[in-house]
């Protein structure tokens, strides 16, 4: 181009231009290009170089000359340059590049990257100074979810999305990574869980993006933190620091292991995969050949700045993590709830009595994976275990009213109840039996019901379980099977006999011996 050109060829292309030579002759002669012969003529004919009676120029002439032209990349149209004013505007504004983006996609389509170079070509920014922060030992963990690409789950036989989730100590760069295929709250804060475990201790500051299953609300002044996150938090023993929104920076080195790692072991993994035949890689795969890249790849290279390699740095980082505290959390969800005319709640696909004086009012529900606790003001008001299924009754009789008991004995409600407190299959069964829109099933459901009067309740458990398995939903085949059963039970084999005596087989055995003695 133009501007790389060394002045003393310009001025000799003036000359042989003062001489009259053709721009083809020039062009075999020098080398360059048709196109700088020809603005350079135009320029030389616009200062009147090309004229014999004038004097030649010198270098500083032809240079002055030469750079006073506008620049090709300014020259060209760019779908941005409609927003000219708009990012004069902004750039006065300091509005972050970012947040530019957002703003500019809306009227003309482009992607961030296309937009910060325009950026700086256009308008010259100067890249702001920046302070760099000292990393302390045992003191900062960023984590971090980034996309990776379809996967196929084998045990769910079908293709998922596929996320890393990193956990990144800030001073050694030793990063714990897995893959999971969603964000959700119990996966975040599972992986938390292991990342301590795999390090084996806590550091004093966790810094997470501002997702919903950390902050409720972002902010730089005050962000409002999820209360679950808060008691994972105070378990553990950290002190949570959300990332300023919009500001990657915040948590830099988490974001470049998520890129490293995108452009180093998902690359190679799905050659990998190609080369078993696998067009999509096997999530089996995925976790076992990221462990050994972890170990063989990752953790060998060496730190640029610090000429040191992550086991050398975590050496000394190890020893300044918190303990790990004595049990795994066991994660909390919260929720409102308001109890229904029937004394019950409804939370998580489930459905949780509390006592009948409650009816009306709105009550806090407090889970983990095993115990549903109940509030109200403040005071603890019933207590369940966790529901197995959807859609299950977990009911203690004495929260309902006085005649609660003969309500529950007669209603389906109330025989479903008691099906499931007889066994999962058996309330299963009656719910079955329950779903034939065309014949009244109550009284085939508490025939279900009093099975348990006559049989064993893991008897009929078993043969309901069964019968399901077959696709037949019957009281009266329940019953028949488990009244086939005891027969066979009590049924006593008959005794086998031989038709001879044993003295019978002793004399033959004698006579025998004689013979052949």
């Amino acid at each position: 181009m133009p501007r790389r050109i060394a002045m003393i060829e310009l001025r000799d292309v003036v000359l042989q231009l003062r001489r009259g030579e053709s721009i083809k002759s020039i062009h075999r002669s020098t080398g360059r290009h048709k196109t700088v012969i020809r603005k350079l003529k135009a320029l030389a004919e616009q200062h009147s170089w090309l004229n014999p009676a004038t004097p030649a120029p010198d270098e500083a002439e032809v240079q002055s000359a030469w750079l006073s032209l506008p620049s090709p990349e300014n020259q060209k149209q760019h779908p941005l340059d409609a927003l000219h004013d708009d990012f004069k505007r902004w750039i006065a504004d300091e509005v972050s590049l970012v947040v530019m983006h957002r703003l500019a996609s809306k009227q003309v389509p482009c992607s961030e990257p296309t937009l910060r170079r325009y950026v700086h070509r256009r308008f010259k920014l100067q890249p702001e100074a920046t302070v760099v922060r000292i990393a302390e030992p045992g003191k900062v963990m960023d984590v971090d979810f980034g996309y990776l690409g379809p996967v196929y789950n084998e045990s769910e036989n079908k293709v998922r999305k596929a996320w890393l989730f990193s956990a990144r100590l800030r001073y050694s760069r030793k990063a714990y990574r897995c893959i999971v295929f969603t964000q959700q709250q119990a996966v975040f804060f599972q992986c938390h869980s292991e990342a301590f475990e795999w390090f084996g201790g806590v550091p004093a500051t966790v810094v997470p993006d501002n997702l919903k299953a950390a902050v409720m609300k972002a902010s730089w002044e005050d962000p409002l933190v999820n209360r679950a996150y808060r008691n994972l938090a105070e378990h553990y023993g950290f002190t949570i620091s959300p990332c300023k929104p919009y500001t990657p920076q915040h948590k830099g080195g988490v974001e470049n292991d998520v890129r490293y790692v995108k452009r180093s072991f998902w690359p190679e993994l799905k050659e990998r995969e190609r080369n078993f035949g696998h067009d999509i890689p096997r999530f089996s795969h995925a976790q076992s050949f990221l462990a050994e890249w972890n170990t063989t790849v990752s953790e060998t290279r060496k730190i640029g700045k610090v000429e040191s390699c992550v086991p050398a740095l975590f050496a000394t980082e190890r020893a300044l993590l918190r303990p790990l505290p004595a049990t795994r959390w066991d994660p909390l969800r919260y929720a409102i709830a308001k109890v229904g005319v029937d004394w019950r709640i409804q939370f998580d696909k489930a459905f949780y009595s509390v006592p009948y004086q409650f009816i009306g009012e709105q009550v806090v529900v407090s889970a983990t994976r095993s115990l549903v606790r109940i509030f109200h003001s403040s005071v603890e008001i019933a207590v369940h275990s966790r529901a197995t299924h959807l859609w299950q009754y977990q009911v203690v009789k004495e929260h309902g009213p006085p005649k609660a008991a003969e309500y529950l004995a007669t209603c389906s409600k109330g025989l479903i109840i008691a099906a499931y407190e007889a066994g999962r299959n058996i309330g299963l069964m009656g719910e079955a039996i329950l779903a034939d829109r065309a014949v009244d099933g109550i009284r085939p459901l508490r025939a279900l019901v009093l099975l348990k009067n006559r049989f064993p309740l893991e008897a009929i458990d078993a043969v309901c379980e069964k019968l399901l398995s077959y696709g037949i939903v019957s009281y009266t085949s329940v019953k028949n099977e488990l009244v086939h059963s005891a027969e066979l039970a009590a049924k006593e084999l008959p005794r086998f006999r031989f038709a001879r005596q044993a003295s019978y087989y002793q004399d033959a055995a004698s006579l025998r011996e004689v013979v052949h003695g």
